[in-house]
Parts: C-alpha cells; sequence; structure tokens
C-alpha cells in the first residue's frame, strides 16, 4: 500500500529541508511526537528511537480511566527507524521502521523537497509505503492511520514554516535546577519515579507502559493533558498535549545527577523548550503578549523547582 500527500510550504525548500532532518524539532514540529534520540548519526543517514501519540486516543483514555488504576495500552508507541539523505537533484531524505510491530511487515517512505521555479516556495511530498500480513484486509484499518498522520505531520510543518517570527525564533528555551538532600540511605531513584514530578504529583496518572504514563489535570477550559516517559540514566520527558492557544508546542526534559560535594544531594534540572504560536491572520504576537508568555514558563519553572526541593526536604 502506498499513500502520498503533497503540501506547498512558502519557504526555501533547503529551510523546509532542515525543519525535517534535524529531528530536535520534530517534538515541537509535529504533534505526535513525544521525543526523539539519535543512535546514530554521519553526513548522509542516521538512526532513530522516536516515541509518538495517538493524541485523539490519548484524550479519550484520560476521559475514562479512574487514579492510576486503568491502563492505556497502544496510546503511545516507540520504535527505531533509520534515514538517508539525499540532496541532489532533488533534496529527499528515506525512512523506514527497523522492527514493525505486527501485523506491519514493513513501513517507511520518502520526504521530497522540490523548488518552485522562479519563487521562495517549496512543494513537499511525503509518501509512506505500508505492507502488512494479511493482504489487503489489514490495510483497511492501516490507510486511515497512514492518512492521519501524515495529515498532521503535514499541517505542523507548514504552520511552522509560515510562522513570521521564523521557527527558531519562535522557539524559546528556558532551564532552572535545584540541589536536594536525601537522608543516607534513602534511594536516588525515589526522584526519577515520574510521579515525583511536582508539577504532575497530584494529576490523574493514567499508566500506558512500564516507562509511560499520561497526566490529566483538571483546567478551566478542560482537562490538560501531558505525555510522561522515563529515560535511562535520570532523564524524563514530557510533552503537552494541545497547550494553550499562545503554544504549538511545549516539552520538558528533567535530569536527576549527583550533587557536587555533598553526600546525599542530587541536581535536578529541567530544560523547556515551547514553541509560539501566532494569532490570527498570521500576524506576530506583540512582544509584551510574547514576553507574558515567556514569564509564565519560566515562573512555573521556579515554582516546580521549588515544589520539588520542599517534597525533598520533607521526604528527609
Amino acid at each position: 500500500m502506498k499513500v502520498k500527500h503533497t503540501t506547498v510550504v512558502h519557504r526555501p525548500a533547503d529551510q523546509v529541508h532542515e525543519l525535517v532532518a534535524d529531528v530536535r524539532w520534530w517534538p515541537l514540529l509535529f504533534e505526535n511526537i513525544v521525543h526523539v534520540e539519535v543512535i546514530e548519526q554521519s553526513s548522509d543517514r542516521d538512526r532513530l528511537r522516536l516515541w509518538a501519540v495517538d493524541v485523539d486516543s490519548a484524550f479519550e483514555a484520560a476521559g475514562s480511566a479512574g487514579r492510576g488504576t486503568t491502563p492505556a495500552p497502544g496510546v503511545v508507541r516507540s520504535w527505531t527507524a533509520r534515514r538517508t539523505f539525499r540532496r541532489t537533484p532533488v533534496p529527499t531524505i528515506v525512512f523506514g521502521q527497523e522492527t514493525p510491530q505486527p501485523p506491519l511487515l514493513s513501513i517507511g517512505g520518502t520526504w521530497e523537497f522540490r523548488t518552485v521555479p522562479g519563487t521562495d516556495t517549496c512543494e513537499v511530498d511525503l509518501t509512506h509505503e505500508v505492507a502488512a500480513d494479511g493482504g489487503t484486509g489489514r490495510h483497511r484499518w492501516i490507510r486511515p492511520m497512514v492518512e492521519a498522520t501524515t495529515e498532521s505531520q503535514l499541517t505542523g510543518l507548514r504552520t511552522a514554516a509560515h510562522l513570521p517570527h521564523g521557527t527558531a525564533r519562535a522557539v524559546t528555551e528556558l532551564s532552572g535546577t535545584a540541589e536536594v538532600r536525601l537522608e543516607a540511605g534513602h534511594p536516588s531513584g525515589l526522584l526519577t519515579d515520574l510521579h515525583m514530578l511536582p508539577s504532575l504529583s497530584s494529576a490523574l496518572r493514567v499508566p500506558v507502559a512500564d516507562d509511560v504514563f499520561l497526566a490529566v489535570q483538571p483546567g478551566r477550559r478542560g482537562a490538560r493533558l501531558t505525555v510522561c516517559l522515563s529515560l535511562p540514566g535520570g532523564r524524563v520527558v514530557t510533552k503537552r498535549l494541545r497547550p494553550p492557544a499562545a503554544l504549538l508546542a511545549l516539552t520538558d526534559e528533567w535530569t536527576v545527577t549527583p550533587g557536587a560535594d555533598v553526600t546525599g544531594e542530587l541536581r535536578v534540572g529541567v530544560h523547556r523548550k515551547a514553541l509560539l504560536s501566532a494569532p490570527r491572520h498570521g500576524q506576530r504576537w506583540p512582544d509584551r503578549v510574547a514576553e507574558r508568555v515567556r514569564n509564565c514558563l519560566t515562573a512555573d519553572i521556579a515554582d516546580s523547582l521549588q515544589q520539588l526541593t520542599l517534597l525533598s526536604t520533607a521526604a528527609v
């Protein structure tokens, strides 16, 4: 089965190609991508591990689950993929999953970026090729899944590429650290457990897998839903799904490392990335609005780290 979609992006082909080639952008560009890890990388190929969420299924699971009792398997998937890059005559990225989950036998495809002659516009082709065990009957449910993923990715690419202030300038990166103390013999793994994240500690938690859960928090305009992913090395990655209107995407990466000198001390750090959206009609947010959004994101980090410090003190 082959599924091909084409869209027009009003940016030069090399710039759009770079947005897709640089996987650091993906959790901000693509709604379904939670996190990407680069395993191997060279000038013409790379190997990646990806985590992706079915956003609609996540909200359905969050709306029907009880506190920490009803698992929602399959909402977040992970896989390893390889990509190769061809830069002439048409910039192309060829991708494929290494070990697709049954009943898929293979899934891969291409991104192609063609310059529209005489313009700074490019046409982007995203093609998926899928084979499944069981023949065409399997394709009846696979095709809608691929169609939805393709449309979502192209929408995210167009939106980010069309930001009036440019994608790079629209990304706000913030960081913070806190030193916490644990009693002698207290397991340092305590702070790497997902439920210890201070901003999410009182949330409804819907387990997805051993290392993933959904955190559901009530809000004035509906539930706030965050995907939480635990990674080796004392890291926790979170992604807010359907963030407030001023943001296109919001991700955090938490790290827990030993303190410099004091026994029992840990350093907890957080690195936040937020992609600012644009108001209606593609205009730029006034500077005061953008600054207010950044201040709110900064204050939230400070509050979370303070809560974590108080929590660790109470544990001691």
